[in-house]
Parts: structure tokens; C-alpha cells; sequence
């Protein structure tokens, strides 16, 4: 009993998931402003998620069932079952590795792209500083007449 409730709860949280991960890939196309990169990006974490979750449930469904059906098909046969859910399980949790990857890769990036953003500003705000101090040392204004 108690692997049938744990089954249906991982069933339940995997549909919950994807059902989550749908409605943010769907917002996230709307977004204005991202890249080709960034929306491939997006669509392969969307499908790595997506994936993960869907194997959540079936995972979710497996456990149930074989706890509950599969002893009585042979130890051959439950034996093979078992081995594919806790494969199963290990691509799961390799899936879930690569997302956190990717996750952390994707940071870098971003954290790599805000620094060159910000040396790139504070090299503007130099040149105007230069500029601005130019003007300001007797060099005559424009006053919009030549």
C-alpha cells in the first residue's frame, strides 16, 4: 500500500511539473529581446525538463505497479523489471545532472556577458568625463552656429 501512495504521489508530482514547464516555455516565447541562442537555449532545457518530469510519473507508475503485480510474474521477470526502473532512475538523475550543467554553464555565460557590459559602460562614461572636461577648459561651446 504504502508503494502504491508513494507511485501515485510521484505520478502526481511529475504531472504537476510538466504542466509547470508547459506554461513557462509558452510564456517564455513571448518574451521580447532574446536571441536565437537564447530561445535554443530555452527549448532544450523545456525538453530536458519535460522529459524529466514525464519519467518522474512513469517512474511514479512503475514502482506501483511492480510492487503490486510484477512478484507475481516470476523472479526472472521482476528482476528484469526492477533493473530497468532503477535504470530508469539513474537516467533520471543523470538528466537532472546535465540540467545543472547547463543551468550553471548558462550563469557563467550570462555573469561573463554583465561584466563585458559593464567594462564596456565604464569605458563610455570615461570618454564622456574626457569629453566633458574638454568642453569645460575654454574650448569654445558650440551655441549651434558656425
Amino acid at each position: 500500500m504504502a508503494t502504491a501512495v508513494f507511485g501515485a504521489v510521484l505520478v502526481a508530482v511529475g504531472l504537476l511539473m510538466i504542466r509547470s514547464h508547459s506554461r513557462a516555455w509558452v510564456r517564455q516565447q513571448g518574451e521580447a529581446g532574446l536571441s536565437r541562442e537564447d530561445r535554443t537555449r530555452l527549448f532544450l532545457r523545456y525538453r530536458r525538463r519535460l522529459q524529466m518530469s514525464g519519467m518522474i510519473a512513469v517512474l511514479g507508475v512503475m514502482i506501483a505497479v511492480g510492487d503490486a503485480w510484477i512478484w507475481g510474474q516470476g523472479l526472472v521477470v521482476a528482476t528484469v523489471y526492477w533493473i530497468v526502473v532503477i535504470g530508469l532512475g539513474v537516467w533520471l538523475l543523470l538528466l537532472g545532472i546535465a540540467d545543472l550543467a547547463s543551468v550553471r554553464l548558462g550563469s557563467r555565460n550570462a555573469r561573463d556577458e554583465l561584466r563585458q557590459i559593464g567594462e564596456k559602460r565604464k569605458e563610455l562614461e570615461a570618454e564622456l568625463e574626457e569629453m566633458q572636461r574638454r568642453r569645460s577648459n575654454g574650448e569654445a561651446r558650440s551655441n549651434g552656429q558656425h
